[in-house]
């Protein structure tokens, strides 16, 4: 489906931006009007219900947003969905199916987000844990080398791998395909785990063929446009029982004698916390609603963005990237990417002093290090871009 005027969703962000362009839609989304009717329906659901809100939450809300996250995905089993706050509540929750192991072992990337690496790296200082990470730094030259790379790391036998969908310094992706063929290397006794930070509502990300297989995380807070709040993970069937639990992993229960051992449900909420703000589900099906309602995809959304950043790159100024000293980090035409482009420059300091250039002039990006990211959203049109252009241009 062709996209027409996606503007018309983010009237409040817009007005709360004017003047600004805003290029740092894979940091913070704007948020489509609509999600404020969704995060008034949870105030007044409290006033209604007060105590017997959860019921509401659990019968109908959480369901809802289960089902938008697996018509997005692609899969058959809404129930293998779990919800929390974040995605760092489940991936420590996660963590703690090994409690008591005393030879942990890990594989990862080099290239994963803050919140993982630092956990990581805390989680290297305990001696009993092993954490092997497998350069991405030469994914866009050689991605053949980082998932070969993997796979003969996975005959070792690790506990668990964790891999970014999309690697957030750079917007490289992985496609269905490579996640797959890694799936299909990973041994049975060892869990994989996919982020999707950044893939997510973006890309368009089919998990039909990976259902039961693997562990799926992502959220509201990027490219699925719920803000904050929203966090969940795609859960395989399996007899699950996570030592850092919350009463609502045996939600149903409750009225239920207290027996000798710890019970679960039989499905993805095994994994599910303590009493949580629910607003961020609210949010997310309002806005998935009225984007289901209009046909809005997640393939069409992703065309509509890659049309922005073809556009972009066709338009900046001569010898753009030689002139500020950066270097792309993206495929020119670009094939498979996420949704934000990056820059390398050659120091933090020479990238810290060209973002401020770009904040004096109205633009508004993000950096991470020495990597400039320019984030493109649905809230952005071809005038947009131009724009962008025309004032990159006029900084030297």
């Amino acid at each position: 489906m062709t996209i027409s005027n996606p503007k018309k969703y983010y009237s409040r962000f817009l007005q709360g931006h004017e003047g600004k362009l805003h290029f740092a839609a894979h940091s913070h989304h704007f948020w489509p009007d609509i999600s404020r009717e969704g995060h008034m329906e949870y105030w007044d659901d409290c006033a209604k219900f007060s105590d017997e809100k959860w019921n509401k939450v659990f019968g109908e809300v959480i369901p809802q947003t289960q089902k938008h996250i697996a018509n997005i995905l692609h899969l058959k089993h809404p129930e293998q969905i779990v919800l929390a706050p974040n995605t760092h509540e489940l991936s420590t929750r996660l963590l703690s199916l090994f409690l008591g192991k005393k030879d942990l072992k890990i594989l990862t990337s080099t290239n994963e987000f803050h919140s993982w690496r630092r956990q990581f790296l805390r989680l290297s200082e305990v001696p009993e844990i092993e954490i092997k990470t497998v350069s991405a730094e030469n994914f866009l030259e050689n991605r053949r080398e980082l998932i070969d790379g993997i796979k003969n790391e996975l005959q070792k036998n690790y506990d668990l791998c964790f891999l970014s969908q999309v690697f957030f310094d750079s917007g490289l992706a992985l496609t269905d395909d490579e996640i797959l063929e890694l799936s299909n290397a990973t041994p049975k006794e060892t869990i994989l785990v996919i982020d999707g930070y950044h893939g997510f509502g973006a890309i368009p990300t089919d998990l039909s063929k990976l259902e039961g297989k693997i562990f799926y995380l992502a959220g509201g807070y990027k490219y699925a446009q719920a803000g904050e709040g929203a966090g969940f993970m795609v859960v395989p069937k399996g007899n699950w029982r996570p030592a850092n639990t919350g009463w609502f992993a045996e939600y149903g229960n409750l009225s239920k004698p207290i027996g000798a051992q710890v019970g679960y449900t039989q499905d993805g909420m095994a994994f599910m916390g303590a009493t949580q703000d629910p607003s961020g589900a609210y949010r997310f099906n309002a806005v998935w609603n009225e984007f289901t309602k209009d046909g809005l995809t997640v393939p069409a959304m992703h065309e509509y963005i890659k049309n922005l950043q073809t556009l972009f790159l066709k338009n900046l100024p001569t010898g753009f990237p030689e002139i500020h000293n950066l270097r792309p980090l993206f495929e020119s035409p670009l094939h498979w990417h996420g949704h934000f482009l990056t820059f390398e420059s050659q120091t933090q300091e020479m990238g810290e002093a060209f973002q401020e250039k770009l904040k004096k002039a109205g633009i508004l990006i993000d950096r991470r290090g020495r990597r400039l990211r320019f984030g493109f959203g649905l809230y952005h049109n071809e005038g947009d871009i131009i724009s962008l252009c025309q004032k990159l241009e006029k900084i030297s």
